[in-house]
């Protein structure tokens, strides 16, 4: 438990250097593959800033196969996809205070909607995260994004966002595939943030 304590707060350290705590920072988290890791590593690194005394909002969008509220044990009755067909929803209205950490609140994904791209490339989703940024209630605003070898939602997110973080799970996936996510994402005129590994396994000796 102290090695990884460790690692996110080096990991925070790294995020100070790249970001400036004077205003929000949107950080969007992705992946090459599902099962890398992404999901659990941001709410470790959500649970983190919460320790370091910082605001979090922890945003699940991955809207096609979200897991932020199964692992956080939190109701997804509504969430984000809902502000796109209900005009009365404001964000506010969605956020989830995390149970003994009252500065991290978690926005769920809600309901699948039939085509996450559409929301994702609105001038609706746009002007939601404007919103959320400019009240300037959190220090960090963390978004949990669909892999990205396959899908285009970590790239549309990502434009509305100050970082991108990819996590590599290593001896999980071969080199070959982060280096085309990569490929993939500058290629829209995106850069990627950081790479952060995951996943390492010691052998015995």
């Amino acid at each position: 438990r102290f090695s990884y304590q460790e690692a996110y707060r080096n990991l925070y350290t790294s995020l100070r250097f790249l970001s400036n705590e004077e205003k929000s920072n949107l950080i969007a988290i992705t992946s090459s593959l599902p099962a890398e890791g992404k999901s659990i590593f941001i709410i470790i690194l959500a649970k983190t800033l919460a320790e370091l005394g910082k605001n979090v909002l922890l945003i699940d969008l991955d809207l096609r196969k979200p897991q932020l509220h199964h692992r956080l044990g939190i109701n997804n009755l509504r969430g984000f996809s809902d502000l796109f067909y209900n005009t009365k929803l404001s964000w506010k209205d969605l956020k989830q205070t995390v149970k003994g950490y009252p500065s991290w609140d978690v926005i769920t994904s809600g309901k699948e909607p039939p085509n996450p791209v559409t929301n994702l490339s609105s001038d609706k989703f746009n002007q939601i995260i404007n919103d959320i940024k400019n009240a300037g209630k959190y220090e960090y605003i963390l978004f949990d994004t669909p892999p990205s070898l396959g899908f285009p939602d970590a790239t549309l997110i990502s434009r509305n966002t100050d970082l991108l973080l990819l996590i590599v799970g290593l001896n999980f996936v071969s080199k070959d595939i982060p280096l085309k996510v990569i490929k993939k994402i500058n290629s829209s005129g995106l850069d990627i943030s950081g790479i952060v590994s995951n996943s390492l396994k010691f052998s015995k000796i």
